[in-house]
Formats: C-alpha cells, sequence, structure tokens
C-alpha cells in the first residue's frame, strides 16, 4: 500500500492549501528545528490509519489518497465550525449536512465529517462512496444507496475503515477480500511515527497480549504491535503441555526475524526475548491467554552475558527499529534515523527498509549518503523541504519544482557526491 497525495487546506501553521505527492519508496524531509518535520511525519501516520481521534478539539480540513493492489481510496476529513463547511444539496447532500446537530449540540463547536470514495482499476465506472459525520453514515455502490444509519459516534476514530469494514457486505467477494487485506494494513497494522528516542522501545517492554480458545481455534484480541510471524509463534507455544510459565524466542529460531537480524548488526553472538504468560483462563470459561513481560538478553562472543538494561541508546534504538520493520511491512514513518548509529549500521537500516514506502528525516548527513534516485521526477517526488516562521500559516512545506529537481539530480550524479552535501550546495538543505 503506498500513500500518493496530502492535501491539507488548513492545519495549525502550515500555510494554506499545501500539496504533497509521495514517492512509492523513500521520502525524505529535510529542513530546521521548529519547520514542522515531526509535526508533519505525525500527520502522514494519522492519515494512513485514518485515525483522527487526537484532533477532536482542533479545526482542519485536508484530504488524501492510498494505492492499494489495485485499488484508489480517495479521503476528505474536514473538523470545521459550521459555519466554514460548504452548502450541498440534492444529491450531493451526505450524513454531513442531513444529519448534522445544532451548533449549540457540536462536541468543541466542530462539526466533522468524512466522505472516502474507493475505486478498483479493472471497473472504472464502479465505485464506492461513504459519507459519515458525527450523526450518521451512508454509502452507495455504483450510485445506488447500499445503507443509511442515523448514530452518534467517534467519526475521526478510524472510522474511514469501519464503514468500508460494513461496506463490504454489498461487494462481490473478490473486492471484499482484498478490502480485508486494506483493513489489516492500515487498521491493524498502521504505523506510528518512530520517534527520535526511545519511545518504541519502551513501548516493546509494555506490551500486552492475548488470545482467546473459540472451538479448535485460537483468535487474537484487541490491536497489538506485533511481528507478523508472532502470534504464531506463541500458537505454536501453547500447544505443548504443560504450558510454562515463561516462554523463549531464541534468535536462530526464525533468521529472518529482527532479533536475528539485530544479533547479527549488533556483533553479539546470541540473543533471546522471553515472554510471560500471564493469563490461562480454563477452556470451561473461554480459554483465554495473555501474554506481557516481553524482554531481552544477549551474549557476547567472548561468553559475557548482556542484560537489555546494559544495552547503550544506539543498541536499543537499533532493536526497536528492526522490531519496528518486523511489525510494519507497507510502511516506515522515523523521525531522525541515524541518531546514535555509526554509518555502516544507518546504512543497513536504511537496506532493511526494503520495499516499504518510507518518510524518513534527519539533521545528520549520514541518512543522505545512503540514498539513490533513479531520475529527477523521482528525486522530486521523495524530497520534501519544510520551512518555519512564527504565527498561523508560517510553516511552508514544498517539493522543489522540476527544474530544481533537474538540478538536484544533475549535480548529484555529475560530481558523485553524497546528496546531502549537493542539497546544501543548492541550498535545499
Amino acid at each position: 500500500m503506498k500513500l500518493t497525495r496530502l492535501h491539507v487546506h488548513h492545519y495549525r501553521e502550515l500555510a494554506p492549501d499545501t500539496l504533497l505527492t509521495f514517492g512509492p519508496a523513500l521520502n525524505v524531509v529535510v529542513g530546521e528545528m521548529g519547520s514542522g518535520r515531526t509535526t508533519l511525519l505525525e500527520l502522514v501516520s494519522t492519515v494512513v490509519c485514518s485515525d483522527f481521534s487526537g484532533l477532536l478539539r482542533e479545526p482542519f480540513s485536508l484530504d488524501y489518497s492510498l494505492r492499494f493492489d489495485a485499488l484508489t481510496v480517495d479521503v476528505a476529513v474536514r473538523n470545521e465550525p459550521p459555519a466554514a463547511l460548504p452548502a450541498t444539496t440534492g444529491a450531493d447532500a451526505g450524513p454531513g449536512t442531513a444529519l448534522a446537530l445544532p451548533p449549540s449540540g457540536l462536541a468543541h463547536g466542530l462539526m466533522p465529517s468524512i466522505v472516502a470514495t474507493v475505486r478498483w482499476d479493472e471497473a472504472e465506472d464502479v465505485r464506492l462512496v461513504m459519507r459519515a459525520s458525527a450523526t450518521g453514515f451512508a454509502c452507495e455502490v455504483d450510485g445506488a444507496a447500499g445503507f443509511a444509519k442515523r448514530m452518534h459516534w467517534s467519526v475521526l476514530d478510524r472510522s474511514v475503515w469501519t464503514l468500508l469494514f460494513m461496506a463490504a457486505q454489498y461487494l462481490e467477494r473478490g473486492v471484499k477480500d482484498r478490502l480485508k487485506e486494506l483493513l489489516r494494513r492500515t487498521f491493524l497494522l498502521a504505523p506510528p511515527r518512530f520517534d527520535e528516542a526511545l519511545g518504541m522501545f519502551e513501548r516493546i517492554g509494555a506490551i500486552r497480549y492475548a488470545m482467546e480458545r473459540r472451538g479448535e481455534d485460537l483468535f487474537p484480541l484487541g490491536l497489538m504491535a506485533l511481528p507478523t510471524w508472532m502470534p504464531g509463534w506463541l500458537r505454536e507455544q501453547v500447544e505443548h503441555e504443560p504450558l510454562p510459565p515463561t516462554l523463549m524466542f531464541r534468535h536462530e529460531t526464525l533468521p529472518r526475524s529482527f532479533l536475528a537480524r539485530f544479533v547479527t548488526l549488533a556483533g553479539f553472538a546470541s540473543g533471546t526475548l522471553t515472554v510471560d504468560v500471564t493469563e490461562t483462563t480454563p477452556l470451561s470459561q473461554g480459554g483465554r491467554l495473555g501474554f506481557s513481560g516481553f524482554r531481552f538478553a544477549f551474549v557476547r562472543a567472548d561468553g559475557t552475558p548482556v542484560a537489555q538494561e546494559q544495552l547503550g541508546y544506539g543498541q536499543r534504538r537499533l532493536l526497536s527499529f528492526l522490531y519496528y520493520l518486523d511489525v510494519h511491512d507497507a510502511f516506515v514513518i522515523a523521525d531522525e534515523l541515524p541518531a546514535g548509529l555509526p554509518p555502516e549500521l544507518v546504512e543497513a537500516c536504511v537496506k532493511d527498509v526494503g520495499e516499504r514506502q518510507a518518510f524518513l528525516t534527519s539533521q545528520n548527513p549520514l541518512l543522505f549518503e545512503h540514498l539513490s534516485f533513479r531520475d529527477a521526477e523521482d528525486l522530486r517526488t521523495s524530497l520534501i523541504r519544510c520551512e518555519g516562521g512564527a504565527g498561523r500559516g508560517a510553516w511552508r512545506w514544498t517539493q522543489p519544482s522540476p527544474e530544481v529537481a533537474s538540478r538536484l539530480f544533475d549535480a548529484w550524479r555529475e560530481k558523485a557526491v553524497p546528496l546531502g552535501a549537493v542539497l546544501r550546495a543548492q541550498g535545499f538543505g
């Protein structure tokens, strides 16, 4: 899945009518401190998972496009005072108008609304349109009414995917299955911003996971940020009797896991991940299993043990970034990725991003030394410049014009110097 476009009509200190188009691989955000680089990454994460619940009290208006498996999803989201909303009548009237609350009944004085359109390539004349407000939702399939319902709900809380799930019942099985995979990659695996500190490392230690037995099968409960292989591994462990109080995963068990990759890059001889079994409800009471207490231990080449508390700052960031990659196979959203890492590990991290669409920021030139572009257009869509200032509308997020992109690309290719040096020389760094 790829985020192809983000059009911000108004949002915080950003200049109105900001339009960004993104490349399918690495997208690099440059700019000084205070120019909104982290804000941009957080907004990208917000739109990828379509969870605007953190912006309930803020006025904003934006639209964006996602591409997935020959599907295009166009989403327009607004949270504005009623007076700022455009008037709609007749066939264009959706729940945002027909089901609107009076201004006195609006939370925070703002009217949230979403319009999402799904189109699939092989049938250009067929589309699914979903409209939602805080008082209801409705959908159309091929121009015909699919369903409509009045209800009071948090329309900005991942409601795009809620609507998509509900609308799937009206679609043919092949499209329904693709929508389910789209839901998995967004609703279940939406990537947070990988911060410049140790927030991700701390979240790993706080993970709690549960599964419930229903008949002969075990089903996950809730939304868990686990590597894609881990639920299957946990299921295999709990099939053994008696169930031990602690499970241990060794790095050599799965050579492609984040743990195996970390052991190699960090120069350790071995590594383990230990997980506590915290809940074992009998089958007669639902058969629920709970897991928590994720912790690591390593052994150096000389046999010296290393507890996770003894890992350095850079080692913790490396471990948590590799874990992040093992969880999120479609996107990477990382702030100051090179922080605490030597050049060879920065290069390894960029390489391990693989085919994911990445949004990266860094003031460290190490990151730019490991980027490459096919042509000037690839560079143009993959480079975003953030400029700051004081007051509303002072932030500017821009991309190079075709002419500037061509000049940057030619300078980088002909001089065979790091991209960071070219950007600074051309006034773009």
